[in-house]
């Protein structure tokens, strides 16, 4: 008897954490190149770079009547031991830096609050996820970071369920700092929201996403956006993904930049291999009516994936990204990356 109760209290704990999962990626790549995002280097550098890895845990509890507690917290990781702004283990030493929320899922869809990602973010970007990347130009990097499309803190969400291959979903995030601009008694609500809405049927899919953040321009009073419309196929060992986007940003400035974007992404499986390939163009930027030729960006991409598992891919890729002026100390207008890496899921 006393060997059943103390087997019993051993599995407590077990029985405790039957609800969570653990999951996660871990990846790498070897790359050599010349970019701005690595050190602003004006001659080619060999470095190795973590790609994207993350680690998280999730759990749902249910509560009866077709209604489930549903929570996450997730975080990204930095295998090759970079630390710092801009990194996986960022200089702010937070926790859950990716998507992390408590909420509800029923029938009715899904309810969450926490860090969360908006609609472009979580639901969009068929032309950028096909590439395992870092801070190379071997992935649409600039395509993103132009982008509203990331994630918000303080922020309530909505997923609807499908309704005959249609989806939709809003988030909200609320802003909890309220800057008082100087010598005024002006008050800033920059609150971040997004919407956006997917159909989906036999492989072929159509996307439309925006994001709105207020009170971005130097008066606290005008609000910058983003919005992209993409669609394409993904079945049958096919990928074709077509996007296109503008932009109007403040950034505190007086005067918005506008910008717009378009990208394409063709990839084919054969077995083990996916060949890929990209172009993407940033077309240059207006500013009160004046051309920005500083932020006209031309790309492309090709790389092959090899499936070692359904888990574990090795791939290798090469961009090339010309910017509109020169942007390297030595009159240089563009960066190369060319990567081989390994990604594995758990």
């Amino acid at each position: 008897m006393k060997k059943l109760i103390a087997l019993a209290v051993a599995a407590l704990p077990m029985a405790a954490m039957a609800d969570v999962t653990l999951y996660g990626t871990v990846e790498a790549a070897l790359e050599t190149g010349k970019g701005l995002k690595h050190t602003n280097n004006t001659k080619s550098t060999t470095r190795v770079d973590d790609t994207g890895s993350l680690i998280g845990f999730k759990g749902a509890e249910d509560l009866g009547n077709g209604l489930k507690a549903i929570w996450q917290i997730e975080q990204s990781l930095n295998v090759d031991g970079t630390t710092g702004a801009g990194t996986g283990n960022d200089s702010l030493n937070r926790w859950a830096t990716r998507d992390s929320f408590i909420g509800l899922e029923g029938n009715f869809g899904k309810v969450r609050v926490g860090r969360l990602s908006t609609y472009p973010n979580s639901a969009m970007g068929q032309s950028d996820a096909a590439w395992i990347y870092g801070a190379g130009v071997n992935g649409l990097q600039y395509h993103q970071a132009q982008a509203l499309d990331g994630r918000t803190n303080n922020a309530i969400a909505y997923d609807s369920p499908a309704f005959g291959g249609f989806s939709f979903g809003a988030t909200y995030g609320f802003d909890e700092v309220r800057t008082t601009l100087p010598l005024t008694t002006t008050r800033s609500n920059a609150a971040t929201w997004s919407l956006g809405g997917t159909y989906a049927n036999a492989g072929f899919y159509g996307s439309a996403g925006y994001v709105s953040q207020a009170d971005t321009d130097s008066t606290l009073t005008k609000s910058s956006n983003y919005w992209r419309v993409e669609g394409g196929y993904n079945a049958n060992n096919i990928l074709a993904a077509l996007s296109y986007g503008q932009a109007k940003q403040y950034g505190g400035a007086v005067d918005a930049l506008k910008y717009k974007e378009v990208a394409l992404t063709l990839g084919y499986t054969m077995g083990a291999l996916t060949p890929k390939f990209t172009y993407g163009k940033i077309f240059s930027a207006t500013t009160a009516g004046v051309n920005m030729d500083a932020t006209e960006l031309n790309q492309f991409i090709v790389g092959v994936d090899y499936a070692l598992s359904k888990r574990t891919v090795a791939y290798t890729s090469y961009g090339h990204a010309k910017h509109g002026v020169a942007v390297f100390a030595d009159g240089g207008r563009s960066e190369n990356t060319f990567a081989v890496g390994m990604q594995h899921k758990f």
